[in-house]
């Protein structure tokens, strides 16, 4: 673990995969590329064992945009990181061009999901969230 992870609860999105809150749309980057680090990554690299998350709903927007397997209208869910399923970190606190994105290393037999969401409408969402600039 990245000194700095810690117990948090930080209102954040998940891009769902499935179109479902479910354990297959919360996984870590580490068990989502089947159990190997990611096309180039750095085994490291703390990110490459965590589920990721973003403060701000333009930027899983922006995520699902780049990455190809998320299917238009994109499934965005939002809940709070809970604690009780494991430690948070900013990324930004240990790499400066990641905005809102957050780190959660999940506990073992965790399930985040449960207190997540799904936005019915999330480009309504977008439009009506009042902190949607780029900062």
């Amino acid at each position: 673990m990245p000194e700095g992870a810690h117990e948090e609860s930080i209102l954040v999105y998940r891009a769902c995969r499935t179109g479902k809150c479910d354990r297959e749309s919360f996984l870590s980057s580490y068990e989502q590329n089947g159990f190997n680090i990611s096309f180039g990554g750095d085994p490291t690299d703390p990110s490459e064992y965590s589920m990721s998350v973003f403060e701000k709903p333009n930027h899983i927007k922006r995520m699902a945009n780049l990455v190809s397997d998320f299917k238009i209208p994109y499934v965005i869910a939002k809940g709070y990181t809970n604690p009780t399923y494991g430690l948070v970190q900013r990324t930004s606190e240990r790499k400066s061009k990641q905005r809102s994105h957050i780190d959660w290393w999940l506990y073992k037999d965790a399930t985040p999901w449960i207190g997540f969401e799904i936005i019915p409408d999330f480009d309504e969402y977008l439009q009506s969230y009042k902190g949607n600039s780029e900062r």
